[in-house]
């Protein structure tokens, strides 16, 4: 714990929370909400920040503030839907920085930590393990090859930085779990390192083809994936599919849980059609819906 405390001293300032205003007639807001804060890691001397992409999804303003009541206007730089990452910039220089590390040398057992804000100058920070490295599939049309689930607790607004035994940060924090072993989940900071050069050098995320997406929320069900929920107005709920429909097929190839929806939806780009095999009671149909890229979507 001593050496916690050592690099904490070094964290806590550059952790800062987050206040995001959002439009009424923004998409993600009837789920989410127009009001959301959130934490986030300021990661270098021109002023990015690394935040988690629900906080400040369809932002139109987006106010952080540093441990030492120091405000700033941000911007968001890129929203990357993939990962659930977020790039946030304020026009402040030469703050306090978290040093990144790396997510690949990871392994289970290891000891981490996640910073987080409580609210706007309060900082609290969780010790644990990591507990599994693994698959982690979603709800919402999202997916992680190698999740960061750890017994950490987060201990405040999600986004925050999760570190490993040197001080490094390895992690975004992301959802919160609460189950023994798996109280956290955290995007691998290498999905940033992937994406970084192409996103300060151009602005945007290049040599990537958008994935397909729909908007629909699913669970697995026995003989399939059954739909629990539509985003209105996205391709899905306006090529006809409904909720309890269960969806077997996606292009004729069969789907038995969500990672195989998820692989197999995504074999296409953004654009594509898909068709979808459901069955809606005891009828079996074929759905064409014309997939969007997402991002576009909540533009």
């Amino acid at each position: 714990m001593n050496d916690y405390m050592r690099f904490l001293e070094h964290v806590v300032p550059a952790t800062v929370s987050i206040r995001a205003d959002i439009p009424q007639r923004h998409p993600s807001a009837r789920i989410l909400g127009t009001e959301r804060t959130g934490s986030g890691a300021i990661i270098d001397a021109e002023g990015h920040i690394l935040t988690v992409g629900y906080v400040v999804m369809g932002a139109r303003t987006i106010e952080v503030t540093l441990p030492n009541r120091q405000q700033s206007p941000a911007t968001l730089v890129c929203q990357d839907f993939e990962s659930g990452i977020a790039v946030l910039q304020t026009p402040s220089r030469h703050l306090p920085s978290v040093p990144l590390g790396h997510s690949a040398p990871l392994q289970e057992g290891d000891k981490v930590i996640i910073v987080a804000a409580t609210d706007q100058t309060q900082r609290l920070a969780s010790p644990g393990f990591i507990s599994a490295l693994r698959r982690f599939d979603a709800y919402w049309e999202y997916m992680l090859d190698r999740a960061i689930l750890t017994t950490a607790m987060n201990p405040g607004f999600g986004g925050g930085p999760v570190l490993d035994a040197f001080g490094q940060m390895v992690g975004v924090l992301s959802l919160n779990l609460n189950s023994p072993k798996e109280m956290s989940l955290a995007i691998p900071i290498d999905l940033f390192h992937q994406i970084k050069e192409s996103l300060f050098t151009f602005g945007q995320i290049m040599g990537r083809r958008p994935r397909p997406w729909v908007g629909i929320y699913t669970d697995p069900v026995e003989g399939g994936v059954a739909v629990v929920g539509l985003i209105p107005h996205a391709p899905a709920s306006r090529a006809g599919i409904e909720g309890k429909d269960v969806i077997l097929e996606v292009d004729g190839v069969e789907v038995s849980g969500r990672r195989e929806l998820y692989d197999q939806m995504w074999k296409r780009r953004a654009g594509d059609e898909l068709t979808f095999t459901i069955q809606r009671g005891e009828e079996i149909q074929e759905i064409r819906v014309m997939s969007v890229d997402r991002a576009e979507f909540y533009r």
